[in-house]
């Protein structure tokens, strides 16, 4: 290797060291996030598990409040014990190491045949995965779907840099695929929309080059593997829905496991999942049109539609391929039929889980792995239909291109950096050991609970998962029962555009609204501070 080639990879090499500076830099400059969940269950939910909540309070987070609280217990203490400014950056530089298995990967599958350009080429790819919607709308925020896609490509990575290990004999192939799981599996018990790249990972070891028996083998093993992370991850909290409410995804699926605790229905979200045929046929492209299909945020990055038609041109070519080689035979030579081993691996795994992401979720943030990888997948594809080196090189530049130049990324909602991340002060009460707060209508505010008394008690009465209702179940009933044994203080916090939702529930509970009591709420964190919380003294009727 020349001096040039030398310096070039040292460049290469300078340059992701700094992305993650950089991400965490690029995040103070933006500002704080405000989003939903933040405000629903990402600082309550930990909040709650550590202090032994659960029970206590009643369905505040709404569907959210059952989540797994372990994936955001360091951001809790995070918020909790340093400064918002400092928050934000490690909420970048955490997902800015993103872009070391996204060249590493790379580095693995693409070979232009000078160290250098290879270098660059894969820099290139590298960058325009993480400069994608997802990305770029998550960076800094508490979603953490660009913290839990780390382990994800680093399964990705282990199986395609040990691939000759995988159809060696012995157990070193076993291991990379057991430990390839193990990652994919953990991931899935901290979050359960990333189940789509189990299975999507499992269904690509059938793209590999590999004896028909020694794909299934990995594969099984690799599900092993991720049945053994989830485990780990996961298996705490499904068995203590199970032990609370009988059902161990609670309240999901609750059609089939019919937990008294909650009505039997899936509870899932099913507003983005497509419809109708054509919906499914074009989703790719069809989302770029019309981004509220998968999402609150409007947005518009091209790579999974132009990925679609590269795609479909892919199967119209083997098909056409396949015909002209039964008649003129011939067999691909060994460095051939490895680059297309590689390109079957990621075409399965980005088809698969997009199948299965369409399937069960359709909310595009759950899809970031495959937007990372989407611009490799991209160069792949091309590389298959194009034969000449030079061609291929410069087709997928000026695909890359195009793909920047017609990003336009989505926003969450932020905020200028205070010096609380919160910003929110709770009302003085008289007898906090004594008062139960309601809350009522859908918009999120379990965030404000730990900053009140901990002996103060909050019970939704009204929201995604309770209500009154005609039947009601056994959540509506333990809080009809301390409602009703209650001798205290009662409080309510509703938003202002919610108010009807709030008269209508207390009335169902045989509760009055003290208006004169009210009190206005307007945390620094809420994103329309037009629209206020009230906290308001509750009596029950006569």
């Amino acid at each position: 290797m020349n001096e040039n080639a030398h310096r070039s990879l040292l460049i290469v090499r300078i340059v992701l060291g700094l992305v993650p500076l950089a991400a965490g830099l690029y995040v103070i400059g933006i500002g704080q996030d405000t989003n939903w969940d933040l405000r629903n269950y990402h600082f309550y939910n930990p909040f709650a598990y550590l202090t032994g909540r659960m029970g206590y309070d009643v369905a505040v987070s709404h569907v959210a409040t059952y989540y797994n609280p372990l994936l955001y217990i360091p951001f809790y203490y995070a918020v909790a014990g340093l400064p918002p400014k400092a928050v934000g950056f490690i909420l970048g530089f955490i997902p800015g190491f993103n872009i070391l298995f996204l060249y590493a990967i790379a580095r693995r599958v693409i070979d232009l045949g000078r160290p250098a350009r290879t270098a660059w080429f894969c820099l290139a790819a590298a960058l325009l995965g993480l400069l994608g919607q997802n990305s770029l709308a998550e960076i800094g925020t508490s979603y953490a779907d660009n913290i839990m896609s780390l382990p994800v490509l680093a399964a990705v990575w282990l199986i395609v840099r040990f691939r000759d290990r995988l159809a060696a004999p012995g157990l070193a192939g076993w291991t990379v695929a057991a430990a390839a799981g193990l990652l994919c599996g953990a991931v899935f018990g901290f979050k359960q929309p990333f189940a789509v790249y189990c299975v999507g990972l499992c269904a690509a070891f059938f793209g590999l080059a590999l004896p028909l028996r020694r794909r299934f083998l990995l594969a099984f093993v690799f599900g092993l593997g991720v049945l053994t992370g989830a485990a780990l991850t996961g298996g705490f909290w499904m068995l203590e829905m199970w032990e609370r409410f009988g059902n161990p995804l609670f309240p999901y699926f609750n059609e089939v496991f019919k937990s008294p605790w909650g009505a039997e229905g899936s509870y899932r979200d099913v507003r983005f999942i497509p419809k109708s045929l054509h919906v499914w046929l074009l989703f790719p492209i069809w989302f770029n049109i019309d981004p509220m299909q998968v999402g609150e945020v409007g947005f518009r990055d091209l790579r999974f539609g132009l990925l679609y038609v590269l795609l479909i041109v892919l199967c119209a070519r083997a098909v056409y391929s396949r015909l002209k080689r039964q008649t003129t035979g011939g067999a691909p030579a060994p460095a051939q039929s490895d680059r297309r081993s590689v390109m079957r691996f990621f075409v399965i795994f980005t088809v698969v889980s997009f199948a299965v992401w369409m399937k069960l979720f359709g909310v595009y943030r759950y899809i970031i792995v495959c937007e990372f990888l989407a611009p490799l997948v991209i160069f792949l594809v091309v590389a298959a239909l194009v034969r000449n080196p030079q061609r291929c090189l410069r087709l997928s530049a000026a695909a890359y291109v195009l793909l920047l130049l017609t990003l336009e990324p989505g926003d969450w909602g932020r905020k200028p950096w205070t010096a609380d991340y919160f910003g929110f002060e709770a009302p003085a009460l008289s007898e906090p050991r004594n008062t139960i707060v309601l809350v009522t209508g859908h918009d999120p505010m379990a965030y404000m609970i730990p900053f009140f008394p901990p002996e103060v008690r909050f019970l939704r009465i009204q929201g995604f998962v309770t209500g009154p209702s005609p039947t009601p179940n056994l959540t509506d009933r333990l809080m009809q029962a301390a409602i009703a044994r209650h001798t205290g203080p009662l409080f309510i916090i509703y938003r202002q555009y919610e108010e009807w939702s709030a008269l209508n529930a207390l009335d169902a509970y045989g509760l009055l609204m003290d208006r004169a009591s009210c009190l206005e709420m307007n945390p620094l964190i809420e994103p329309q501070p037009e629209h206020p919380y009230y906290f308001c003294r509750v009596t029950k009727k006569p």
